[in-house]
């Protein structure tokens, strides 16, 4: 989990004062232990004075959110569904229908379902809002006299989940989520459900923004003293109401899941700094922007493996963006997906080289990170890297060239991948697991004239080598035969820029003044 000065949502923390103390008919505030509180909130509590029309045991779903693949839970995002979500521009050709992927949509297709690892509530959110408001009907999922509450957990169901999902990190629905205040709220939910329509409530934990959660509004409560609840579903918790406590007047809120004080609490705490958001329907089911990015923008995303969709396993860390001296950089824009994992967005301004920091991993934990940057033309991504309690690791990064120079004050190894494009085909190199610690370090890019280059510094590396090329006419694949060597301060030269498919695909070793050949198994 990503995190700030804050703690993890899954926590037992003191109450804001001002809103334990006016709905204490509603409220109570538990003592845990000698100086923790949680409040536990009563769903039922208050009049109802205006509903949605949405009921947890019809409309919502059955099973609750998860993280990683399971037993329950078998797939994820397809390129079928990137298709439906980007639309053709991730296809490098089509074929009686069958879309075959880009390189770059490929990379992207990982990186999206690396960050639902920490959960899917928005996906899950987004698609039960829709269903409810007629906007997609279930079928062939469930029959007409079926409800959604009735459909269980399958693969098909799971896709189209992690669909929805994506959605929020793209142009138009992260251009159309809008801060509110709790005035606002409530005014727009009512006037939605006026016309059978619905948002999406996004919430964050803080004031620092370091975790983010999904749900949909069903009913708004009068708790008395001014104060309001907006019941909602939220689908950690299937088949139950929870509720979200709101002040007008003061333009606070919280959102505490505890039914009674035994149970651990996700907190909530929201203020003028910390507004609630809501996200229209409507937009998640239109066109979005393509994930290659043919702006001149530079989107990252750092998200972690550990952990489950409730949090459980997961590791508390750090991410910043600078420039290559640790300055900040003037424009950059920092977003929060709304998982468990706390997947962090940055957009960089056109061009910039900048250093991407994870420190700060709660003590005796291992953080596992996986990057991924997006810019005009292509992608570069690391993964499986490593961070240590007491570590810092330091992603120094060239959108132009799609290149990345990894470091790490303690010993650690990580995987890359380049992947590019243009209008003829796109490429993709992946390497194995290369080493990296104290005083060395690896870079891998597309920095050739002629492909991609990996260059070690202050070690010895040993690692395998994957290319692909995807165009209007086929797939093709080569691979190292054996393992690559490099000495400290060698590069090796993947030449994929003048690799047709179907020749030859030798890449060079390039150590002190001497070459080596190292031919690729085409495939």
């Amino acid at each position: 989990m990503r995190k700030g000065q804050g703690h993890s949502r899954w926590s037992t923390r003191p109450l804001v004062a001002a809103l334990a103390v006016s709905v204490s008919a509603t409220i109570s505030v538990v003592g845990i232990g000698a100086s923790e509180a949680a409040p536990v909130v009563n769903p039922q509590a208050g009049k109802v004075v205006a509903h949605s029309g949405f009921d947890v045991k019809r409309d919502g779903f059955s099973f609750e959110n998860w993280g990683d693949d399971d037993a329950l839970h078998r797939r994820g995002l397809t390129i079928d569904g990137m298709r439906a979500v980007f639309g053709d521009e991730v296809c490098a050709r089509i074929v009686l229908g069958v879309c075959s992927p880009t390189t770059v949509a490929e990379l992207v297709q990982k990186e999206f379902n690396e960050s639902m690892t920490g959960g899917h509530c928005y996906g899950m959110a987004a698609l039960a809002g829709l269903y409810n408001t007629k906007r997609l009907s279930p079928f062939p999922l469930a029959m007409p006299w079926q409800t959604v509450y009735s459909m269980p957990a399958s693969a098909p169901l799971d896709e189209l989940i992690a669909r929805m999902f994506i959605t929020q990190g793209f142009p138009p629905t992260d251009l159309a989520m809008s801060e509110v205040s709790v005035s606002q709220a409530l005014t727009k939910l009512r006037n939605a459900w006026s016309r059978n329509d619905n948002y999406i409530l996004a919430i964050y934990t803080d004031d620092e923004q370091t975790a983010g959660h999904a749900i949909n509004p069903v009913a708004i409560r009068d708790l008395g003293d001014g104060k309001r609840g907006i019941v909602v579903y939220d689908n950690n918790f299937p088949g139950l109401e929870k509720m979200v406590v709101v002040d007008p007047a003061a333009d606070t809120w919280y959102y505490s899941t505890a039914t009674n004080p035994s149970e651990p609490t996700m907190l909530f705490q929201g203020s003028q700094k910390n507004k609630m958001m809501l996200v229209p329907l409507a937009t998640v089911l239109a066109r979005h922007q393509d994930p290659d990015l043919r702006t001149d923008d530079t989107v990252v995303a750092v998200t972690d493996t550990n952990g489950t969709a409730k949090g459980v396993g997961d590791v508390d860390w750090d991410v910043r963006v600078t420039d290559l001296s640790g300055k900040p950089i003037p424009g950059v824009e920092q977003k929060i997906l709304f998982n468990n994992d706390n997947t962090a967005r940055f957009i960089v301004p056109a061009g910039k080289r900048f250093r991407v920091v994870v420190d700060g991993v709660e003590a005796g934990r291992t953080a596992d990170i996986s990057t991924t940057v997006l810019s005009s033309g292509g992608a570069v991504a690391v993964g499986d890297l490593e961070v240590p309690a007491g570590a810092t690791s330091a992603l120094d990064v060239d959108p132009v060239r799609h290149a990345i120079r990894v470091s790490s004050s303690a010993p650690t190894t990580a995987r890359f991948e380049v992947a590019t494009e243009d209008s003829l085909r796109s490429v993709s190199t992946q390497t194995s697991q290369l080493a990296i610690g104290p005083g060395s370090s690896v870079s891998v890019g597309a920095t050739s004239p002629v492909g991609v280059t990996v260059q070690t510094e202050g070690r010895a590396q040993k690692f395998r080598v994957a290319v692909e090329r995807s165009d209007t006419i086929a797939d093709r694949s080569a691979v190292t035969q054996t393992p690559v060597t490099l000495r400290p301060g060698a590069k090796l030269d993947v030449p994929v820029d003048l690799w047709t498919g179907w020749t030859p695909l030798t890449a060079t070793v390039h150590a002190g003044g001497s070459t080596t050949a190292v031919p690729l198994s085409v495939k």
